[in-house]
């Protein structure tokens, strides 16, 4: 099976949430703890594949900054929120210095999971925007809403097509 290995980081508290009570939290010694991220897949099948793994290559995802959930950040496939390059590249960093630390790499089971497929994808992945970013869900909306009313245009049509249809042939029969 082929996976897609988009991933995006997830904030594990909202940035916007953890500002207002950042001095807060610092005062009680917990400051840090609300700034981290963690990488999540954007496939929900690659998650459950690596949920799947031997304990130890699970481990080592997660040991790496990776989590098991899925979340998109609603950037397109290949693309990620440019704010998240330098956490995205420490996860990776930090995955590659576990693979080391991990014996029988080899010959353990990844759930699925494609080594290469991924460096591929992390290697041409490329950072976008957040105002590209929500001018396309702006663009994707603006198609939805356009593809509704062609539909429900297509509907009325083929509607009153058929009572047409109907009409003239009880026309016939009568």
């Amino acid at each position: 099976m082929s996976y897609s290995y988009d991933f995006d980081m997830f904030s594990i508290m909202p940035d916007d949430v953890r500002q207002e009570f950042q001095g807060a939290l610092n005062d009680i010694g917990c400051g840090h703890m609300f700034s981290e991220q963690v990488a999540l897949f954007r496939d929900p099948a690659l998650a459950e594949a690596l949920a799947g793994a031997d304990e130890d290559i699970k481990q080592m995802f997660l040991d790496s900054g990776f989590g098991l959930n899925v979340y998109h950040s609603g950037a397109p496939a290949g693309r990620f929120p440019a704010r998240d390059e330098n956490a995205r590249n420490a996860c990776v960093s930090r995955l590659a210095d576990n693979m080391g630390k991990v014996e029988n790499l080899k010959g353990r089971d990844w759930g699925g999971f494609d080594v290469v497929a991924f460096l591929d994808y992390y290697q041409s992945a490329e950072p976008m925007d957040e105002v590209e970013i929500a001018a396309l869900h702006q663009d994707l909306a603006r198609q939805a809403r356009t593809y509704k009313v062609r539909r429900r245009m297509a509907q009325a049509g083929l509607a009153l097509g058929c009572t047409m249809v109907v009409g003239a042939a009880a026309a016939m029969v009568l």
